[in-house]
């Protein structure tokens, strides 16, 4: 299992030497479990693995249509690292756009739908322990390194809603140290007492379309039982 890791590292990681145009400035579309209101631009794509508690792998790709608007697709795959079979789970489709801008006067706000969860999988109602963000709403602000976010969502879209269980609202920052290394915190489903989850990661970028990042999560529960999260992420034009 650790030269399967090696490989996907090393794969990532000379992927930046195919690409034919660099990405200079990455936009961070999402901080560690919920979105920010920012998009790829037209003719990027982004592609990333996040491996996460239980041996799972949580793989995402997006792509912009144009600059406020991208699509994209995600499936989990439960056990990649550690015992027991491989199972996949149903892909997913991802969609956001960007219907304002940030200005001095308004932040920026961001529509957007995102169904797949992920995290540790049992069987019944809440199959993962991680929901999903599903469809929501959420704004943006730039003030100098920082990037402040917050937003509301409905987990569960299809389904009756229950503003008990579906309703969600997230809040989050990204702090950019400099072009390189940012600092990233949030608090998701901050109404629940059974899923909210305070969350730290810390992304770095090896090169400018290659970011590693690693989470940690559950921060104000025990902290033998911190959730770490380890993600991979590569950007490029077509």
């Amino acid at each position: 299992m650790k030269k399967f890791v090696f490989a996907m590292v090393f794969l990532l990681a000379a992927l930046p030497f195919f690409g034919e145009t660099s990405v200079q400035n990455t936009p961070n579309t999402d901080i560690i479990d919920t979105p920010t209101s920012k998009t790829l631009l037209r003719g990027m794509y982004n592609f990333h693995m996040r491996f996460y508690e239980g041996g799972g792998v949580l793989t995402r790709a997006w792509v912009g249509f144009a600059n406020s608007f991208m699509i994209g697709a995600t499936f989990n795959l439960d056990n990649v690292i550690g015992m027991g079979a491989i199972k996949g789970r149903e892909p997913k489709v991802l969609a956001k756009v960007r219907i304002i801008e940030d200005s001095v006067a308004f932040p920026a706000l961001a529509l957007g739908y995102e169904p797949q969860s992920f995290g540790v999988f049992t069987p019944g109602p809440d199959t993962y322990s991680v929901k999903p963000i599903g469809a929501y709403a959420v704004v943006t602000k730039q003030i100098g390194i920082l990037s402040v976010n917050a937003g509301i969502c409905n987990h569960n879209v299809w389904n009756n809603f229950s503003l008990n269980n579906d309703l969600g609202i997230f809040a989050g920052a990204i702090a950019m140290i400099n072009p390189d290394f940012a600092v990233l915190g949030e608090y998701n489903d901050i109404t629940s007492l059974s899923t909210n989850s305070l969350n730290l990661g810390f992304r770095y970028a090896f090169a400018p379309e290659l970011r590693i990042e690693i989470d940690i999560k559950g921060l104000t529960g025990d902290p033998t039982m911190y959730i770490r999260n380890l993600r991979i992420d590569y950007t490029n034009y077509f």
